[in-house]
């Protein structure tokens, strides 16, 4: 087995959407380890399902830990798309990209795009514009707010221009789907980040399906007060219903709006 802690990236050979997010997805992934607890491993030849892939920094941290794991990734915004395909060519990542979303039906769908913050992009169904703007505000007051000052209008200027909605259609499609079309044998890690459509990517595997599945890492949105809340407890009553051993995992920053990583393993 080959043990995924820790790993080097050259982030000059990354290629963004925004540098603020490539350091911050770096940081994420590589250095807190968000979605995998310490000691988990993973068979060489790994196969590993990326469902809210972004610019690929998930599959470059498997690739840097597992260099022959199998990474089929998914992102359905184009601009993002573009960019994932070159940083999977770009650091020899084996398996392919996929330029769709991953939910209960097969079908088209809405997303929206924020251009300033791509990884808060989401279904038009599950955006919250506001909520995903209000949580950036709170990190950047946090970290800079002697710099800033009482003067908070450029701030808010800032973030009204990076979160501006720009919609794109995408298609869908279902897990199982994707599972009987590649004719996978077995899916060693599934990787869930896809902004409140986390219900539906799990509703889209079939019951035949959800053997092959060893691992789960999902990230869980349970916002109070929103339509999201509970929604934690109602993963963990899932996955362990279906024999997994799930448990949250220490929070990031994140868990301040209310996102936790489940990670569950059969």
């Amino acid at each position: 087995m080959t043990e995924i802690a820790g790993g080097d990236l050259d982030l000059a050979e990354v290629e963004g959407i925004n540098p603020h997010e490539t350091q911050y997805l770096y940081t994420d992934i590589f250095a807190h380890r968000s979605y995998l607890p310490p000691g988990t491993t993973l068979p060489p030849d790994a196969v590993v399902l990326d469902a809210g892939a972004n610019i690929g920094m998930f599959a470059l941290f498997v690739k840097t830990m597992c260099p022959s794991a199998q990474v089929y990734a998914f992102e359905p915004l184009p601009p993002v798309f573009e960019a994932l395909t070159r940083n999977l060519r770009r650091h020899g990542v084996a398996g392919r990209a996929y330029p769709y979303g991953l939910s209960d039906h097969d079908g088209d769908t809405e997303f929206v795009y924020y251009p300033g913050y791509s990884i808060m992009s989401a279904q038009h169904s599950h955006a919250a514009t506001d909520l995903d703007r209000a949580f950036v505000r709170e990190l950047v007051l946090r970290e800079h707010a002697a710099e800033l000052g009482d003067d908070l209008g450029l701030l808010d200027e800032m973030l009204a221009h990076h979160f501006r909605e720009v919609l794109y259609p995408c298609p869908l499609r279902r897990l199982s789907t994707v599972i009987a079309e590649l004719a996978l044998s077995r899916v060693d890690l599934l990787k869930i980040d896809v902004q409140r459509a986390e219900i539906e990517v799990l509703d889209g595997i079939d019951d035949r399906h959800w053997p092959l599945i060893r691992r789960v890492a999902v990230e869980v949105h349970d916002e109070p007060g929103t339509a999201t809340e509970g929604r934690l407890e109602l993963v963990l009553r899932a996955l362990g219903g279906r024999g997994y051993r799930a448990h949250v995992l220490p929070a990031t920053d994140e868990g301040s709006l209310g996102r936790r990583i489940v990670f569950a393993e059969a």
